[in-house]
Order: structure tokens, then sequence, then C-alpha cells
């Protein structure tokens, strides 16, 4: 069974609003598109998008969360991402319209082969078609500082997220994608505040440069804009 868990992620959205890679996410999809939103937790994503017109349809590990996601989307398919089952079901909700965005927002790090998941999801796609991966940069410099410290703690969300089984760099999620079968069409980054950055507000400044100079130390998110 696949454990895409998007439980503690709905709760953030709703007590924080959209993430950094959310909304590059959303950036990236024109109005009045039709969407396949992979992992649609509770619709989230969705309600932006069908304010701007979109179709939207999704696919959803957690019943409960699959349900509260129906109100945004024109219909969601409830089941594991890696079961031949789900694949036949969404195959059959498509009914043959294939969509022009396929979106995976913090996804592919809960499978078991996001390489098979994406590949998959690639033969959906209308000609023209974009996807959409975020993945998070465990290479961050979070991470490799708690590493030097000779720790690895699981948590609820994050960079070390429990229910994580995948782990990518810039690198390795360039290379997911391309193994896949598509092509990189651009790649965005989201980070995250430096320390002590709330009480000195210049030092956004110098994080936006850091993640220029440096994605592969500085991006929290990679986000990769995909095309067949």
């Amino acid at each position: 069974m696949a454990s895409e868990v998007h439980g503690p992620y709905a709760g953030l959205v709703a007590a924080h609003g959209l993430s950094a890679s959310h909304r590059i996410v959303l950036e990236e999809i024109p109005d009045g598109a039709r969407v396949l939103d992979v992992g649609c937790a509770t619709g989230y994503l969705a309600a932006e998008l069908t304010r701007r017109g979109c179709t939207v349809d999704g696919i959803e590990f957690d019943p409960d969360a699959a349900q509260q996601a129906r109100a945004h989307c024109r219909a969601v398919v409830a089941g594991d991402l890696e079961a031949a089952a789900t694949h036949a079901e969404v195959e059959r909700m498509l009914a043959g319209v294939q969509p022009d965005v396929i979106v995976c927002a913090d996804v592919l790090e809960h499978l078991r082969d996001p390489w098979a998941v994406l590949a998959w999801l690639r033969t959906l796609l209308a000609p023209g078609g974009r996807a959409l991966i975020s993945v998070p940069n465990i290479a961050h410099w979070t991470a490799r500082r708690a590493l030097v410290r000779g720790r690895f703690d699981y948590a609820d969300f994050g960079l070390f997220d429990r229910t994580h089984l995948r782990f990518f760099t810039r690198t390795s999620a360039r290379e997911l994608a391309t193994g896949a079968g598509f092509a990189i069409d651009r790649e965005r980054f989201s980070d995250a505040p430096l320390p002590l950055e709330s009480r000195l507000p210049a030092l956004n400044h110098v994080r936006a440069a850091c993640v220029r100079r440096a994605p592969a130390l500085f991006a929290l998110q990679v986000v990769l804009v995909l095309k067949t």
C-alpha cells in the first residue's frame, strides 16, 4: 500500500495557508486548464484552480480527505496510487479526456516506486500537456546540519516526515523526471527563512540570492515543470 498521508499537511494549509511550493505550482497552471491533481488531499489546490475556471479531477489515498476534495473537483478516485485497480479507475474517470496538466505536489516522496507512477501518469497527458512535480530537497542546509550533528529525527511533516519513503535532491528529482520519459521544461525552487530573519528582515534578500546561486543547498522544495 502506498503511504500518501496528507492529514498533517491539510491541517497546515488550513492553519497557515498554501506553502511557497503550492503557490509556484498554481502559477504554472493556466486558467481554464483541465487538471489531474494527484494526491489532492482535501482539495485545497483544486479549490484555487476551480475559482480560475479549471476542471479538476483528483486521486487521493485517504477516503475521508477524498470525500472533502469532491466539493472542489469534478470527480475524485480514492485509492492506492500504486495499485493497478486505482489506475484502471482513474482511466475510467478520465474517460478518454486527457488532462492538460498533471500535478504531483508533495506526493512522489511518499511512494515505493515513484518512477513507475510518474511514467504511468505521463501516458494520461494530452498532447503538449505538462506535469508539475514538487519534492522536498533532502540536501537543504537544515538537513545537512542535522546529519552533521548525527541526527535524523523523524517528524510529522517537513524534510524528515516519517511517511517519506524516498528522499530527493535537486539532481535525483531531475533524474526521476527524465527516467519517467519527461523532458524538463523549467525548474523552480521554494525556500525557507534563514536563522534570525524574523529579527533582520534584510536577510530576506540574502536568502533569495542564496537560492539563486546555490539551489542545491538552499532550496527547500524543487518544483519541476515537465513536458512530454
